[in-house]
């Protein structure tokens, strides 16, 4: 994509006139969720017919939807969590509620608040009324360059009024779409990396608010810019990480798994959150791309790329590359 060209940020992509019956709306609905949000299980309680429209508004890898939920339950299970990629989904409200049971806390979603979900997260949700909300599936892959404290919460509710950089975030999210259907390209990046500065910085506030400063989250934060320092240089081991900072394996281990995460699923997020960005931001050959972030070769790279982003890397950089 050129720098001067403009791109159309909203999209329908589900609206009850463009679907013969209500059952393959009902269906397309169920198909929407699972692939811009989470698997769940979706019981309506309502009529099929309350269903409103699905709108998107991608930024490259960010999924935003706008929503116009039914009166609905649902269940996620252990078994969808498992199944589910790594993401982090962010909520926000234009009218109505929605109830969210996990394993550790209830909140409810309503306007005034912003709710950030792990898709490793089980539980369930009521949405007793109509509820109009604009959500954000990130992949971990986008967010790992962004400082969020280390790790992501299961589930982090904020109140706007409480919280001035939720409220920043709330505000920016509802209305970037007034702006980013006439900017170009490398416009929509920068937007995208705002977007991902607002949500890692309201994560990160949310830990000192909590005073959440232990020693494993101490260490995992080191252990994390360790490797993001190391990238280029070849396999990063558990051991040469313990080495580095004198500690044993196991405990380099324990940091990771404090969080959710494993050493390697870590490294892979930021090898693959550096290839996007060189596929972005430059003329790089893919096989350029691939040797600098220690992929074995284009090939290795190009499946690895593919499962994440779903194109392959000459795909993506013609579709969101500015260079």
């Amino acid at each position: 994509m050129k720098p001067e060209e403009t791109v159309t940020l909203t999209r329908s992509i589900l609206s009850p006139a463009d679907l013969p019956t209500a059952g393959e709306f009902d269906f397309r609905w169920r198909l929407a969720v699972r692939d811009r949000l989470a698997g769940m299980d979706l019981h309506p309680t309502g009529a099929v017919d309350g269903f409103g429209p699905i709108e998107e508004l991608d930024l490259a890898d960010l999924l935003i939807t706008d929503w116009v939920c039914p009166q609905v339950e649902g269940v996620r299970g252990s078994n969808l969590a498992r199944h589910d990629d790594d993401a982090l989904v962010l909520f926000a409200a234009r009218a109505g509620e929605q109830i969210i049971e996990t394993p550790d806390q209830s909140v409810i979603l309503r306007p005034g608040t912003v709710l950030i979900m792990s898709t490793r997260t089980t539980g369930r949700f009521v949405i007793p009324q109509h509820l109009a909300k604009r959500t954000v599936r990130v992949p971990m892959t986008a967010l790992s360059p962004f400082d969020t404290g280390g790790g992501v919460p299961s589930c982090l509710l904020l109140e706007t009024a409480q919280s001035p950089l939720a409220h920043l975030l709330q505000e920016f999210l509802m209305s970037m779409d007034r702006h980013v259907g006439a900017m170009s390209a490398a416009e929509v990046e920068v937007t995208r990396n705002a977007l991902l500065v607002l949500i890692a910085g309201v994560i990160r506030a949310s830990r000192s608010d909590t005073g959440g400063s232990g020693f494993l989250q101490l260490l995992r934060r080191q252990l994390e810019a360790w490797i993001v320092d190391h990238l280029s240089g070849g396999t990063i081991r558990v051991a040469d990480l313990a080495a580095a900072h004198s500690i044993a394996p196991r405990t380099v281990h324990r940091a990771f798994a404090s969080t959710g995460d494993t050493v390697g699923s870590v490294v892979r997020a930021h090898r693959l959150a550096a290839t996007r960005g060189d596929l972005v931001n430059t003329n790089l050959s893919i096989a350029a791309i691939a040797y600098r972030w220690g992929f074995c070769d284009a090939s290795h790279f190009g499946r690895e790329f593919r499962r994440e982003f779903s194109l392959s890397p000459s795909d993506y950089r013609e579709a969101h590359g500015f260079a």
